[in-house]
């Protein structure tokens, strides 16, 4: 019995004493890139064909979008901003009388739709442009009073660099 404790003991100090710091300190590493936020912007892009699927009263776009990750689609925030006709932006979903333009996301995908909400089918969308931003739960947690539905305030957290632009 006395063995095994001092086997044990002995066995505790060579653990506590073989874990010490092998040396200084390194020098200071180069200056990292300024904002990474990981907030990803796609570029613009138009939709001129709708899908209407038989037996329903909705036309829908339907994309893969590789950024949308389970994370995201848990945790995060996708926003989709419609750019209208006189060049303004608005976000998702977008109420014009009795048609909606809305969109639902998961995993790896994303799809719009234009609705009534009287249930009638809509007049056909026609093209459209629009743009994706992804925003990871870290950076929806760190930029807690930015508007992220705004897309002008996005811009702005943006171009005040608690996000990185990443071609938002």
């Amino acid at each position: 019995m006395k063995t095994i404790i001092l086997s044990i003991l002995a066995a505790g100090l060579l653990v506590s004493s073989s874990c010490t710091k092998t040396g200084p300190v390194g020098p200071q590493g180069a200056q990292g890139a300024t904002g990474n936020a990981n907030v990803i912007g796609s570029d613009h892009f138009i939709v001129s064909m709708w899908e209407q699927p038989v037996g329903t009263s909705y036309y829908s776009a339907e994309f893969e979008y590789a950024d949308i990750t389970a994370d995201v689609a848990s945790y995060g925030l996708v926003e989709v901003y419609k750019q209208y006709s006189d060049g303004s932006w608005t976000n998702l979903p977008d109420i014009n009388g009795i048609t909606s333009t809305v969109f639902n996301f998961s995993p790896g995908k994303a799809i719009i739709y234009v609705l009534n909400s009287n249930g009638s089918l809509p007049a056909y969308p026609g093209t459209i442009k629009f743009r994706f931003v992804v925003v990871p739960s870290s950076v929806k947690a760190a930029n807690p009073n930015t508007n992220w539905k705004n897309y002008n305030e996005a811009i702005q957290a943006i171009s005040k660099g608690t996000v990185s632009k990443n071609e938002l």
